[in-house]
C-alpha cells in the first residue's frame, strides 16, 4: 500500500482539473473534490487487492451492483455478488501462469457528488515476476450508503498499438461522439437507436440501465429525453484510451433552450467500439441526468 499522504496530494492536482465544472448537479469545493477522489482511488485498491486474494466472494464485495463490464465482446449484467461470484473462475486465469496484478497506471478524470471516473491500466505477472496481459480500463466509482465501491467498468480492451493506428481509432472514437449528439440534436429517435450498439450501457442518476435490442430502446422512455432542451453542444472531447477496437473519451456538454441560453452543463465517460464494422457508442456515464 502507498502512503496516505502523498496519494491524497496527487489526486487534489488530477481532481480539481477533470471536476471543477459541474453544473448539472451541486458544485464541489477543492477539499470534496478531494475526498472523493481518494475515495476512489482506496475503493480500486480494494479492487485489486481482491482480485489477487483469488477469493470470488471477496472480489465480488469490492464492487457495486447492479454491476457491468462492457466492451467491444459480449457482456452481462450482474445483479448480486453472489451471482457474480459464482460466474468468476481463478483455476482458469492460474492456469494461464499468472500469479497477481498490478497497476501500471491511474488517474481521475472526473469527480463529481457520489461518482468518480478513473482510468486505470492494469499488469498480470506471473510467480517469476514475468509481465503478461495488461488492459485499458475506466472504472466507474460510486458511493452507496457511505461505502465506494466499482459499479461498471468501460474496457477499451487490451494490446499496443502503433501511433498511425491509435490516431484513427481515436478518431474515429471522437467521430461516433458527434454522430450521437447530432443525433439527439434532430430530436429524432430512430437515429439516436442507429448511433449506438446494444446492449447499450447508460449510467446517471445513480441507476445502471441497459437496453439489449433497438426495439428495446425505442419502446422506453431514453428517447423522451431529448425533448426536454432544444440542442446539445460539445464542448470538449478527449481521447483517454484507444485499443484496436475500442475507446474511451470524455465530454462536456451543454444544453440550450430555443432562445439560445444555457439551460446546463455536464460532463461524462462515453466508450465507443468497433462491432460489425462499425464505431458507435457502446456505454456512457453522466455525473448529471
Amino acid at each position: 500500500m502507498y502512503p496516505a499522504r502523498p496519494l491524497f496530494r496527487a489526486c487534489v492536482l488530477v481532481a480539481i482539473i477533470g471536476g471543477t465544472l459541474l453544473r448539472a448537479q451541486a458544485p464541489l469545493d477543492a477539499n470534496s473534490v478531494a475526498l472523493r477522489a481518494w475515495e476512489g482511488m482506496r475503493a480500486l485498491d480494494r479492487y485489486l487487492e481482491s482480485w489477487n486474494s483469488q477469493d470470488p466472494s471477496l472480489w465480488a464485495r469490492s464492487l457495486h451492483y447492479p454491476h457491468v463490464r462492457p466492451g467491444a465482446g459480449q457482456f452481462e449484467v450482474s445483479q448480486t455478488p453472489a451471482v457474480y461470484a459464482a460466474g468468476v473462475n481463478f483455476k482458469q486465469t492460474r492456469r494461464t501462469g499468472w500469479h497477481h496484478s498490478e497497476w501500471v497506471s491511474r488517474e481521475v478524470l472526473q469527480v463529481g457528488l457520489s461518482k468518480v471516473h478513473i482510468a486505470g491500466s492494469w499488469q498480470r505477472f506471473t510467480a517469476e515476476g514475468l509481465p503478461q496481459t495488461a488492459s485499458a480500463i475506466i472504472y466507474v466509482v460510486t458511493n452507496v450508503d457511505g461505502h465506494w465501491g466499482v459499479l461498471a467498468r468501460f474496457a477499451a480492451g487490451t494490446g499496443t498499438l502503433d501511433a498511425a493506428t491509435e490516431t484513427k481509432n481515436g478518431s474515429a472514437g471522437g467521430a461516433a461522439v458527434t454522430e450521437f449528439f447530432r443525433a439527439w440534436n434532430a430530436h429524432d429517435p430512430e437515429q439516436v437507436a442507429s448511433a449506438i450498439h446494444y446492449p447499450h450501457v447508460r449510467i446517471a442518476d445513480d441507476r445502471v440501465e441497459v437496453w439489449h435490442t433497438r426495439s428495446e430502446f425505442l419502446s422506453g422512455t431514453e428517447p423522451g429525453r431529448q425533448r426536454t432542451w432544444y440542442q446539445t453542444r460539445i464542448d470538449d472531447v478527449k481521447v483517454v484510451q484507444t485499443t484496436a477496437n475500442g475507446v474511451n473519451l470524455t465530454v462536456k456538454f451543454s444544453r440550450f433552450g430555443r432562445d439560445g441560453k444555457i439551460l446546463s452543463t455536464d460532463e461524462g465517460l462515453f466508450l465507443v467500439v468497433l462491432r460489425d464494422g462499425a464505431w458507435k457508442v457502446q456505454a456512457r456515464s453522466l455525473m448529471g441526468i
